[in-house]
Formats: structure tokens, sequence, C-alpha cells
């Protein structure tokens, strides 16, 4: 009986932890809110099919087919050829099996292909779209978004690990999904083919996240820093866990270009007087421009009635650099080397959050 019992209960774990892998290896995306759509449509891409489930209907887009959807009260409206349904949310996903890959564009503004299922439902008087999608390629696609153009290889891999790290530990920043797909979470555009440098880069790192004291870190990244990556200390942000190490970045000190701005005293006195910041540099940017102060890399003195800001590189400064990592891969540096820079006293781990050093 205790056997039984034992066998019972290790088969329960089994499942357990095979339905936790595969959630783990999901990540839900929020995507185009920036747009606030009120109307939607979707399509399948070239050879696929689609199943839309609207209530208790149920449609089949292949080739040229196409759903439309609008906001319609608490609820949306899906229109398929000539039939028209109401229901609290419509649902898209691939048909047995079949290609996942679907377009959706917001009419007249913006059209982009995903790899995944999608879920629409009403939300504060516009659409919301949220697309689950594998782990892996959400990984791929932010890398191929985020990326400098001609970044090699082993760059590209430092950046995977980063982005996967990312996504792995801060699931849940949003209230009905996890992860937007602008640069308040990781800038997200199609996936990328098989053969895409982006790809083979998260292919090559799979499961693969940096850690810090055995638990997945939120790593971050910026395009150059300047000189020296910054601590989270140094933009007033309080650390609660991985405090930012500075580190050195030989590149950035001499090939990064400096940047001066003049500010009148009302405009720079919340940046002189914060403590956070990093952000009262994103509300500056948000007021004025974003490349009226565009790093954390500066030095701001008084003149008169004006305030001079002078400073090199562009980001938070935090983290990954990436023109410090491009650099250093063009030197021969593989991208362990690279994450070992950039993230001093972290290990590489699985993503499952076994603490197992990769070899």
């Amino acid at each position: 009986m205790e056997t039984r019992k034992l066998r019972r209960w290790s088969f329960v774990a089994l499942l357990l932890s095979l339905s936790v892998t595969a959630a783990a290896s999901t990540v839900r995306v929020g995507v185009f809110s920036l747009f606030h759509p009120r109307e939607l449509t979707v399509r399948p891409a070239p050879g696929a099919t689609l199943e839309v489930q609207a209530g208790r209907e149920t449609f089949l887009l292949y080739g040229a087919q196409r759903a439309r959807l609008r906001i319609s009260g608490r609820h949306v409206e899906c229109r398929v050829g000539d039939r028209t349904v109401r229901a609290s949310s419509v649902r898209v996903s691939p048909r047995d099996g079949g290609s996942p890959d679907f377009l959706l564009s917001v009419p007249g503004r913006i059209e982009r292909r995903f790899r995944g299922s999608l879920e629409v439902s009403a939300a504060k008087r516009e659409l919301m779209s949220v697309v689950s999608m594998d782990l892996e390629v959400a990984v791929a696609s932010a890398v191929a978004a985020e990326s400098p153009p001609g970044a090699t290889l082993e760059a590209l891999k430092a950046q995977a690990v980063v982005t996967r790290s990312y996504y792995v530990a801060t699931r849940g920043r949003h209230v009905n999904f996890d992860f937007c797909d602008t640069t308040h979470c990781q800038f997200l555009r199609h996936p990328p083919g098989p053969a895409h440098p982006a790809s083979l880069a998260a292919t090559a790192t799979e499961g693969l996240v940096l850690a810090w004291r055995d638990a997945p870190l939120a790593a971050l990244f910026s395009a150059d820093c300047g000189g020296r990556t910054r601590t989270l200390a140094e933009l007033g942000i309080p650390a609660d866990g991985y405090p930012y190490f500075p580190v050195e970045c030989p590149s950035c000190r001499t090939a990064s270009s400096a940047w001066e701005t003049h500010l009148n005293l009302r405009d720079a006195e919340p940046l002189l007087a914060a403590k956070n910041l990093e952000q009262a540099r994103l509300e500056l940017g948000r007021k004025l421009g974003w490349g009226v102060v565009p790093g954390s890399n500066y030095q701001a003195r008084r003149e008169g009635g004006k305030v001079v800001i002078h400073g090199r590189g562009a980001g938070h400064g935090l983290g990954l650099c990436q023109k410090g990592a491009a650099a250093m891969a063009a030197e021969g540096a593989g991208f362990r080397q690279i994450l070992a820079r950039y993230f001093p006293n972290t290990i590489l781990i699985a993503a499952d959050r076994q603490a197992q050093r990769s070899k």
C-alpha cells in the first residue's frame, strides 16, 4: 500500500513539474497598447490556418480570410465574412498544430507578425491584445529589436541571456499580462527567421539566465555607458537585490560621443533636486524629448539663469553595455566573458532556477 501511495505521489509530482515547466516556457505579452486600439484585424500568415473562438462560435481563417475585431461596450465584436458575434473575449490559436504565425494590425497604423496565440478583450474603451508566445521566441524577437545593427554573434548571445534573464525574473510586470512590447519592458518586433543572428544567439544560449545568490537576475542593459557602468545607488534607485557594480568600459570611454544640453532652471530643477535621477531623467525626456538628456553619465552646472548638462553615452548605464559588448566580441571575447565583465559576482544557471553552473 505504501509503495502504491509513493508511486501515486511521484506521478502527481511529475505532472505538477511538467505543468510548471510548460508555464515557465511561455510569456504573455501585451501588444499595441500605445495605439489604444478600438479596432484590430487578425489574419493568418501564409500557409497557416487559425481557429478563432468568440463566445460559443468558432471560425476558421485561412488564405486571405481575416477577423475584424471592434470594441463594443464591455464586449468584443468579432466579424468574419458576413458573420458577427459579440463576446467577452476572442481567442485566436493555430489550428491542428499548424504554423503558429499570424498577422495582427491596427488598421491604417501598424501591422506585425507574431508567433503563438492571441487573446483580445475589452478594457477601458479600447481593445487589449495579449500574445502568448514561447519564451525563446520572445527572446529572439527582443534581441532582434533591441540590438544595434551589425552586432556579432557573441555580443548577441550575451544580449539573449540578458533578455531571457529579465523575462524569467520579472514575470507579471503588468496586471493582465507579463510584459508589454515597449521599452518599458522589452521592445518587441516580429519573430526573426531561424537563420537570423538573433535566433542563432537565442538557440545557442537556450535556457541560460544570469543569477545572483542562486536566483534569476532581472538583468538590464543600455546602448552606451559612456565609459563606466552605473550602480543603482548612483542613480538614486533603492537596491533590494543585485546592486549593479560599476564596471570600467575602455571602448566607450574613448569612442562614446559627447553631448551637451542647455536648460532653463525651471526645466532642470527636477533633475537637479531628484533623489531618483533615472526617473527624473525619463520624466524630462517625456516632456522635452529623449535626446535632451540621452544618458545617465553626465555632470550639470549652473551658468547664470541656465543649467548646462554635459555627458557621454546613451541610456541608464546599468548592466550590459551594448557598445562595450560589441567591442569585446570584436576582440575575440565570448559571451560568457562579456557577461562576467558587466555582471560581476553573478553565475549562469538553467532557466528552471536550479543553480547549475553552465559548462
